[in-house]
């Protein structure tokens, strides 16, 4: 059953979709056999990672079939139905904003075909309520709106011929709002790949701006945030932004914040983290935390977990390195234990939680606790936590003044570096390799004495290798060293 689409579906839901599938109707329809129940409230007793040994099929067929001989036909139907139920529940979910909506749209034309007029119009009356009551406006909402006044337009020409065109700005408006909105959205999305796609998106920039000088157009836009809020974005994407500007939209997010869809705040909260990210990694350390702030500010809001409630290794990692290089130690240590068992996206969860808490040890200045942990002995899925667990311990033997096992970490490094040459990305490679000779030149007898050598190393640092890996520890580990000259 492991690699069933019931199961990598149910994975997917969150816990709310849960329990509104279990009091649905979908599920509690009287035609739905008592083994597809049985069935799926086995599967979840360990939602959402569903990967507990006895979800094997045979387990499975004696907890929905009792002591029925097994037999897996007659299992696989039971998966396939219980399937087919929830897709059903789940393509009624998000079809719309409002499941009102689409059987309102489709009874107002039959109405309206019809020539029942005073139900076209209740009916039409309902829909205008359910769109115009929606505080988070999205583009389908936007689109939605669009058709209501179209259809609206429709029902004049029938009727009122002469007064029909009145009613065309309305559709216009709401046409444009949908138009120049969609298509920000869709520029931001092109931006945000742009070393993969090469899509000239200054046209939305242009055909909104050109559209604001209308009174109609610039009235109606100025209310909806959605719009607002990808319009102010492009600077951040076209690398127009400085860090005034960068504070200052993200003010602006926060203001806005409850009046946009949870989908478009996570992406915008996410460009802004990205754009941070680009920066920092350029050497302006100073952004670090905001950075931090911005990140806070995601987890909070649980922008950073996966719908089924689960965070990734690698934005576990990315907020815990952040915090402690900001020596946020206690909130830190917080964030990582209820994240604990919640890490997802690498083969073996448990292993890039000891890097991390090994990583804490390490800022937190418990350099045998660290490597108690085993760290530096585990295996890991990717070469970003393979050369990261390499530079910690390299990192905790110089701290603890071996320089000998240091060295020796450190050749097994360049080593590791070489023979993976072909298969590491160039710039992650560089940024390794300038660690390897940098810690060369810290560790350089020459160089150990020698204030004037240390103070050019530390400004070569600072000007010529922004990108270096492990960039804040050098620089404090070389001012320690002048002062001690």
């Amino acid at each position: 059953m492991f690699d069933s689409k019931l199961l990598e579906t149910i994975r997917v839901m969150n816990k709310t979709e849960i329990a509104e599938f279990i009091h649905s109707p979908f599920y509690n329809d009287r035609r739905v056999r008592k083994e597809t129940w049985l069935l799926f409230e086995y599967i979840i007793l360990d939602h959402p990672q569903c990967w507990r040994e006895d979800l094997a099929k045979v387990s499975a067929h004696q907890a929905v079939f009792g002591n029925k001989p097994y037999t897996e036909n007659r299992l696989n139907h039971v998966m396939t139905a219980l399937l087919r139920l929830l897709e059903s529940f789940l393509a009624t979910k998000f079809s719309h904003i409002h499941p009102e909506t689409g059987t309102l749209f489709a009874m107002a034309r039959f109405y309206q075909e019809r020539d029942l007029n005073n139900r076209f119009d209740a009916t039409i009356t309902q829909v205008q309520d359910l769109l115009y009551r929606v505080q988070e406006e999205d583009e389908e909402n936007l689109w939605q709106k669009f058709q209501l006044e179209n259809i609206k337009h429709q029902q004049s020409g029938l009727f009122y011929p002469r007064n029909s065109d009145l009613n065309l700005i309305p559709v216009l408006n709401n046409l444009d709002n949908y138009y120049i909105t969609q298509r920000l959205i869709i520029s931001a999305g092109l931006l945000t790949r742009k070393n993969l796609v090469k899509v000239d998106t200054s046209q939305a920039m242009v055909i909104y701006e050109y559209m604001s000088k209308w009174e109609s157009f610039a009235g109606e836009i100025a209310q909806k945030p959605l719009a607002q809020a990808y319009y102010k974005l492009m600077p951040l994407l076209t690398d127009q932004a400085d860090l005034d500007y960068v504070i200052e939209f993200r003010n602006y997010i926060n203001e806005i914040k409850n009046e946009l869809p949870a989908q478009h705040l996570k992406s915008l909260y996410k460009s802004i983290r990205n754009y941070l990210v680009s920066r920092y990694n350029s050497g302006e350390s100073e952004l670090l935390p905001l950075l931090f702030s911005n990140q806070k500010d995601e987890y909070e809001q649980g922008f950073l977990f996966e719908p089924n409630g689960m965070i990734r290794a690698g934005a576990f990692q990315n907020i815990v390195t952040t915090a402690l290089k900001l020596k946020q130690f206690e909130w830190t240590r917080t964030f990582m234990d209820t994240c604990k068992h919640l890490i997802t996206g690498a083969s073996e969860p448990e292993n890039e939680f000891i890097f991390n808490e090994a990583n804490y040890f390490f800022h937190i200045g418990a350099h045998e606790t660290a490597l108690d942990t085993g760290f530096h002995l585990l295996k890991y899925d990717n070469f970003v936590y393979n050369l990261a667990a390499r530079r910690l311990e390299i990192k905790i033997w110089y701290e603890k003044q071996d320089f000998e096992m240091a060295e020796y970490r450190l050749n097994a490094l360049k080593s590791y570096l070489f023979s993976n040459k072909n298969n590491i990305p160039d710039q992650m490679k560089r940024n390794n390799d300038d660690f390897v000779d940098i810690f060369r030149q810290l560790m350089s007898p020459r160089n150990k004495n020698n204030p004037k050598r240390l103070s050019t190393l530390k400004e070569k640092l600072s000007l010529d290798r922004k990108h270096i890996a492990e960039r804040e520890w050098f620089l404090d580990k070389l001012g320690v060293v002048i002062q001690s000259t």
